[in-house]
C-alpha cells in the first residue's frame, strides 16, 4: 500500500532547496529514470534517493537512502524519506526505527498499525491527528487502528467471558449497529435481566427503539436510564425528545429543561426544548431557545429549522415582518443544508 500524502510530506521535509548547485537530481515521470552523476557523498546518495521517491520509485529509493545514513549517521533528513520508502514497500518493521529517530508520530503510527502494535499505533496516530486534524489520511489510519483495536478487545471479551452481561451487551451493540432490531433487543433485555442497574444499557436500548420510531418503548428505556443516572444530560435529553415525539409535550418540556440545566448550550437540546415550549404556547421561551440555537450554530440543519420555528411562532402572534424575515433566512439556509 502506498501512503501518497505522507510520502509527499516526507519529500517536502527533505529540503532540496538547501542543496548546493549541481547536487539536485531530476526524475522524469514518464520513464521513472533518474538522471544523476555518481554519488560521491552521503548528500549525493540522499539526493538520489529523494529523486527516486519523486519519480514514485520507492523501491529504488531505499538503497541510496540507506547508503546516505551509512556514510553519515547524523543526516537526520534521510530518516523520514527512508522510513516512508520502506513503508511503501511493505517493510513496516524496518521503517519503525527510522520514524523513531526523528519522532515522526504519523509514520510511526502507520508502521505500528501495519505490524499489529495497535495500542501504540492508536497513541501515536492520535498525536499526529491532533497536530494535523485536517489530514484525511491520518484520520483514516487512526480510525482503522482504533477499529481494529476495538475488535481485538471485543474478541478477547467474548472469548474470556462468554455469556456474561458485558459479552451480551457487545452482541447487542453489534446487532443494533446493523439495525437487526429483534436480535439486539433480545441481547439488551438479557443484560438488563442480569444487571438491571448497569449504566448505559437502557440508554442504548432506547436509542435502538428511537431509530425504529418506536417512541413508547424508547420512552420507557430512557426513563429507566434517567432514573439510574439523574445527572446524565443525555438521558434527560433522550427522554424529553421521546416524550415530545409521543405527544407528551408538558413532561417533555420538563425533561428537556433539566437536560439544558445539566449541560447548557447543546443545540439539539435547545431546539427540542423550543418545540416543546412552542407546543405549550410558551412562545417567549421558545423564541429564546431557538435564538440561542442560531447563535450557537449560525448555519446548518438545526439552525435552519430554528429559523422555521421562529417564523411559525411569529406568524401565530401576528408579527408578520419578523415571520417574513425568519422565513427568508430559512429558505436561504436550505441549499447549504442539502450540500
Amino acid at each position: 500500500m502506498l501512503y501518497a500524502a505522507l510520502l509527499c510530506l516526507a519529500i517536502q521535509a527533505a529540503d532540496q532547496s538547501a542543496l548546493p548547485a549541481g547536487q539536485k537530481y531530476v526524475a522524469t515521470r514518464q520513464s521513472e529514470e533518474v538522471t544523476k552523476p555518481t554519488p560521491q557523498s552521503a548528500q549525493g546518495y540522499f539526493d538520489q534517493g529523494v529523486a527516486y521517491m519523486r519519480a514514485g520509485d520507492y523501491g529504488s529509493a531505499i538503497a541510496p537512502l540507506k547508503k546516505a545514513l551509512e556514510l553519515n549517521p547524523d543526516l537526520a533528513a534521510a530518516h523520514g524519506p527512508l522510513g516512508y520508502s520502506l513503508l511503501a514497500q511493505g517493510y513496516a518493521t524496518e521503517a519503525i526505527p527510522q520514524f523513531e529517530a526523528i519522532h515522526d508520530k504519523a509514520g510511526l503510527g502507520i508502521a505500528q498499525l501495519e505490524t499489529g502494535d495497535l495500542p501504540n499505533a492508536v497513541q501515536n496516530l492520535e498525536a499526529a491527528v491532533a497536530a494535523r486534524p485536517d489530514d484525511p489520511d491520518l484520520v483514516y489510519y487512526l480510525a482503522r487502528a482504533s477499529g481494529l483495536m476495538s475488535k481485538q478487545l471485543y474478541d478477547s471479551l467474548l472469548a474470556s467471558h462468554p455469556g456474561s452481561a458485558r459479552a451480551n451487551e457487545a452482541f447487542a451493540d453489534n446487532y443494533a449497529a446493523v439495525r437487526q432490531t429483534s436480535q439486539a433487543e433480545a441481547y439488551y433485555l438479557k443484560v438488563i435481566k442480569e444487571r438491571p442497574d448497569l449504566p448505559g444499557v437502557h440508554l442504548a436500548l432506547g436509542q435502538m427503539y428511537a431509530a425504529a420510531n418506536q417512541w413508547k418503548p424508547a420512552e420507557e428505556a430512557f426513563r429507566a436510564e434517567a432514573k439510574l443516572q439523574p445527572g446524565s444530560a443525555e438521558a434527560a435529553y433522550r427522554l424529553g425528545y421521546a416524550l415530545l415525539q409521543d405527544g407528551n409535550t408538558r413532561e417533555a418540556r420538563l425533561e428537556l429543561s433539566r437536560a439544558d440545566r445539566l449541560q447548557p448550550d447543546m443545540p439539539e437540546t435547545l431546539y427540542a426544548l423550543g418545540k416543546a415550549e412552542s407546543s405549550e404556547t410558551n412562545y417567549a421561551a421558545a423564541e429564546k431557545a431557538w435564538n440561542r440555537v442560531i447563535a450557537l450554530e449560525k448555519t446548518g440543519p438545526i439552525a435552519s429549522q430554528a429559523h422555521f420555528g421562529l417564523a411559525t411562532i411569529y406568524r401565530k402572534q401576528g408579527k408578520t415582518e419578523d415571520a417574513a424575515r425568519e422565513m427568508k433566512l430559512f429558505e436561504e439556509s436550505r441549499p447549504a443544508e442539502k450540500q
